[in-house]
């Protein structure tokens, strides 16, 4: 996480109650994290106190085998929502997965096994031992030794028989069966009995009941309410006076919402100003539940770290461009917007707006002129196609360029400015056309006229760029605006006269008269700048005497 880790001193957190410090945990590394709780020498009570959710990422983040001793402290609560989240794939039970977590939490300690057992609900373990064993009885006044050899072969009792489904695990099974025989036989026999006799069916159906319910507990819906996440919103369907506060009897809410907000965007910055704990509460809920249902209508897996991380973080971000849409910069209005509007609505507003973009782009490529380039986005130079790719996405993304502190990346719609940097964006590649509409192109003839050692040698490396610069050497050659490859022989003879500003000077004429729309004409250019200060800085070591070698020349079309 790029943002601010809040700095602690040992000294502080060794001070500082279960409670508080599990406000802080969440912005610490996953290593960090188990080192100052493992540190405490309340290190349970210090688990105790952090939210099932955080638990969760933390145990997940760190790894399951390296966080045996997080596992070892975990409560019942803790427990159910990891497996939960871990054995379930939709309505069905994983009874593999099931296996390796017991066999984990048996390793943790033998306590929180038997801890989870007490409290498991009946038809899961009914479920997942009817997955795990084949159980046989003997019939009464039977002689045992007559009936043995067709019997599974492993018992505790003389009276109930097993084969394990799943030989790998027999001996973790062993284990659980024989804690189970010993610490409750009654609760042994109506299992074992249950195991065969139960209907799967009537079995499965009840275990993921619970299961649901303790989803819907922890605001994890089904997939059909998850995606009503993304049903559109505009500014008028708006409402305002929701509830901001917690029952008494709640949950502490989870801090890893908190953790992933930038303190620089709007959202953080109102967030750190607020002052009344039910309120702040309320929207760590919020945003956790607005993430769960990003996560399920995306069809992301609920146990990989990265995916909650990044559920939140695109919250986070259109809950942010929700609150400048509706009150702009205005620390104080986003404040009473935090207070009076669902973060859903906010989200789901921004949304919108942002699958407006989208939509636009999907029409330019499926039905404007970028669908009548065989190669469609491979036509635009590498900024622009990162862009509109970007744009795209099953999330819409927008493209930021390099700065001093990172890379050129994809990143979340945040702002308005970015909204209106990716709409600016589109208008200049909608202009595009009128170039290509100009230069009508013979595409096929390329593919079997361009010179194969060149920069250029294929159609799909063919940019708006080559098409713009070969069209203008051929002016500048013979007086026509014609898109025809450059021939190797007349290189010499065309470098002399394509210097930097001649280039330039002949393309920004042209546009200026072959194009009736002053707008679509600086768009163009805009598209273009880049290409002709690159142009001028590449060649400006060149003369008319010594040109460059067409092999090195990116600019143009080549043809042999």
């Amino acid at each position: 996480m790029a943002s601010k880790i809040i700095e602690l001193d040992e000294k502080r957190l060794e001070r500082i109650s279960p409670t508080e410090l599990s406000h802080h945990l969440m912005r610490l590394p996953a290593k960090k994290r188990l080192e100052v709780i493992l540190s405490r020498e309340d290190a349970e009570a210090v688990v105790a106190a952090l939210p099932d959710q955080d638990f969760y990422l933390s145990l997940k983040e760190i790894g399951a085998e390296d966080a045996l001793s997080l596992l070892s402290l975990a409560n019942v609560s803790q427990l159910n929502y990891l497996f939960d989240l871990e054995w379930w794939q939709k309505d069905r039970v994983l009874p593999a997965k099931a296996v390796e977590w017991l066999d984990r939490l048996a390793r943790a300690g033998e306590e929180q096994l038997l801890k989870w057992l007490y409290d498991a609900d009946f038809e899961l373990l009914l479920n997942l031992f009817k997955k795990w064993i084949r159980v046989e009885t003997v019939v009464e006044d039977v002689d045992l030794t007559e009936v043995v050899d067709r019997l599974p072969r492993n018992t505790l009792d003389d009276q109930y028989f097993w084969e394990t489904l799943y030989p790998q695990y027999e001996d973790f099974l062993k284990r659980l069966l024989s804690l189970i025989f010993e610490t409750s036989y009654g609760f042994y026999k109506e299992l074992m009995n249950h195991v065969m006799w139960a209907i799967d069916a009537e079995t499965e159906e009840q275990a993921y009941r619970f299961h649901k319910g303790r989803l819907e507990d922890h605001a994890i819906p089904d997939f059909y309410d998850a995606i009503s996440i993304y049903t559109p919103l505009e500014k008028t369907g708006i409402g305002c006076g929701k509830q901001t506060h917690l029952e008494l009897d709640a949950s502490s809410p989870p801090f890893f919402a908190l953790a992933v907000v930038s303190e620089g965007d709007l959202l953080g910055q109102a967030l750190r100003q607020l002052r009344d704990p039910a309120v702040l509460g309320s929207i760590q809920l919020e945003l956790a539940a607005v993430a769960n249902k990003v996560i399920v209508a995306d069809q992301l897996c609920h146990d990989e770290p990265e995916n909650l991380r990044l559920a939140v973080e695109k919250t986070a971000a259109y809950v942010n461009l929700g609150l400048q849409l509706l009150g702009g910069d205005a620390l104080e209005q986003a404040q009473i917007n935090l207070h009076e509007i669902y973060l859903e609505h906010l989200f789901r507003l921004a949304h919108s707006r942002v699958m407006t973009l989208k939509q636009r782009m999907q029409r330019l490529y499926e039905q404007g002129w970028l669908s009548r380039w065989p190669e469609r986005l491979h036509c635009l130079d590498p900024a622009w196609m990162d862009a509109a790719e970007a744009l795209m996405r099953r999330t819409p993304r927008i493209w930021r360029f390099a700065d001093a502190r990172t890379p050129p990346r994809e990143d979340f719609f945040r702002t308005v400015a970015d909204l209106q940097r990716a709409a600016h964006c589109l208008d200049v590649i909608e202009s595009l056309g009128a170039l290509l509409d100009l230069l009508a192109p013979e595409t096929e003839r390329f593919r079997w006229v361009l010179w194969q050692e060149g920069q250029v040698r294929d159609l799909a490396d063919v940019t708006i760029t080559n098409m713009v610069f070969t069209a203008a050497a051929n002016f500048r050659l013979d007086g026509r605006w014609q898109m025809e490859p450059i021939s190797l022989w007349r290189w010499h003879e065309a470098f002399a006269q394509l210097g930097p500003d001649q280039i330039e000077q002949s393309i920004r004429s042209w546009l200026a008269g072959a194009l009736q729309d002053p707008t679509v004409v600086s768009r163009i250019e805009t598209y273009l700048h880049p290409n002709f200060s690159a142009y001028r800085d590449e060649m400006a070591s060149f003369s008319a005497a010594h040109p460059p070698k067409p092999a090195l020349v990116r600019f143009f079309l080549f043809k042999a």
